[in-house]
């Protein structure tokens, strides 16, 4: 189908069939077999500088070869502008067409993906920075704060929160709207659809995945008033507990496992303190681990969602749900803008893409709707609607209202994969160990997902 000079990660996180040809050179190439035609695009460089960038409507990041530089590593004459993109500074070439129908691209499309991935986008914004001080300040001041003044002072700056202009609330679209403006490019240097193995197996459409974390004694005691919400609609979830924040007695996690269940780890201590700085994450993990093999637990979840892209790769657990697509109101704000699971090198991630329980019904004051509709739009892309709730805050008859009629929303949606993270992330690692091959009838799935992938075109 294809020929790579190397590895392309747009047709390995998609498991579309291509060859490495092994001859790396300064541009990066990938050949579509069946025509010739060539993508083109630089590889990434330390010595250029990142930076933000409008294209179409896509908000992306990375580094950006000039148009001077471009034609001059370009094989031959006879370019012409494709497509622009705007820079802080005013517009440029973003790819270039010749008449053999050869596309140049003047960024690395790994760069843009793993900028989002990693929120690398955020590096140095000073917003960002103002911003820090004033959540270092209120976070020190709170726990003095009764818990009307604590409420009143996030409701006060929710309004600001809210416009955060990238990534969007409570849809951010640049991402996927980047691999479908790629995969388009692809499919008309191909001359013919491209296929790939699906995102979800057995001819799901989307996910939908509940997680739950107990952030105290007090949500510990009120499991119950959501779990029967769920055991009567069919539905399971995650509990990730803090061991050395309350007692989680041996019979919790039975229970919660016989019947049918997750368990996880939501750090240590919940003091602020369990993933950053660097050398406490190190002198605690160890002690995670062991509640982790203690309870039968592969998950983990950062308090706070209190993340950093070098630190997650050292929990050594099967999978992270730490990353939001999009969060403002967080005390760590931003996201990876993917309503999709993706790889920090062995751990699998997946992202929080629902509004939290306490942001939406506590602190914004909305209902149920903020749930569905965010859930419908990741029906309609294909995604995945992680919800993270908690059983300390959804105390009240309207919240738990709320939660049971989101449940009763997609109840009856035959789309729909049900399934508990650590279901999503084995799926996710045996769709990656899976390529397609041609059978007789055309392409087939072959590997760990033969049995339950199925192939798309995209």
């Amino acid at each position: 189908m294809f020929t790579a000079d190397g590895d392309f990660l747009l047709f390995d996180y998609f498991r579309v069939p291509y060859r490495r040809s092994g001859d790396i050179g300064d541009l990066g190439t990938v050949r579509a077999d069946a025509t010739g035609r060539l993508l083109l695009y630089p590889r990434r460089s330390s010595t250029e500088r990142p930076q933000a960038f409008a294209l179409d409507a896509m908000r992306l990041f990375g580094s950006v070869v000039d148009e001077c530089d471009m034609q001059r590593r370009l094989p031959d004459d006879g370019w012409e502008p494709l497509s622009w993109l705007r820079l802080q500074h005013g517009a440029a070439t973003a790819a270039w067409r010749n008449a053999r129908g050869d596309v140049a691209l003047a960024f690395d499309p790994a760069e843009i993906v793993t900028s989002f991935w990693s929120e690398a986008w955020a590096a140095g914004r000073w917003a960002d920075h103002a911003w820090a001080g004033f959540r270092r300040a209120y976070y020190c001041v709170r726990p003095a704060l009764p818990r009307p003044a604590q409420i009143a002072a996030r409701r006060a700056v929710s309004h600001v929160q809210a416009r955060a202009a990238f990534p969007a609330w409570p849809v951010e679209n640049s991402l996927h709207d980047f691999y479908d403006w790629m995969f388009a490019l692809l499919k008309e240097l191909a001359g013919s659809p491209i296929p790939a193995i699906d995102l979800w197996p057995d001819g799901h459409r989307w996910a939908l995945v509940l997680t739950h974390d107990v952030e105290t004694e007090r949500g510990l005691a009120n499991i119950h008033l959501l779990r029967e919400i769920e055991r009567v609609r069919g539905y399971s979830s995650s509990w990730s507990f803090v061991p050395r924040r309350y007692e989680v007695g041996r019979a919790v996690v039975e229970d919660l496992r016989s019947a049918g269940c997750e368990v996880a780890v939501h750090g240590l201590r919940h003091d602020g303190r369990d993933v950053r700085p660097l050398s406490s994450l190190m002198e605690r993990l160890p002690e995670m681990r062991r509640y982790a093999e203690s309870w039968g637990a592969v998950g983990f979840r950062s308090p706070a969602t209190h993340r950093d892209w070098d630190a997650m790769r050292l929990l050594g657990f099967d999978y992270d749900s730490s990353y939001p697509d999009t969060d403002p109101f967080e005390p760590q704000p931003g996201g990876c803008c993917s309503w999709l699971p993706f790889f920090n090198e062995s751990l699998v991630e997946l992202p929080i893409t629902l509004t939290q329980d306490h942001t939406l019904l506590t602190i914004l004051r909305r209902d149920e709707r903020g749930w569905i509709e965010k859930a419908r739009h990741l029906r309609d892309r294909g995604g995945m609607a992680l919800l993270l709730t908690h059983p300390d805050y959804m105390l009240t008859r309207s919240a738990r209202g709320a939660y049971a009629r989101f449940l009763d929303a997609f109840a009856e949606d035959g789309t729909v994969w049900r399934a508990l993270p650590r279901e999503v992330s084995e799926w996710w690692r045996r769709r990656a160990a899976s390529s397609l091959g041609q059978g007789d009838g055309g392409w087939v799935v072959t590997g760990p997902a033969s049995t339950d992938g199925r192939v798309v075109a995209l």
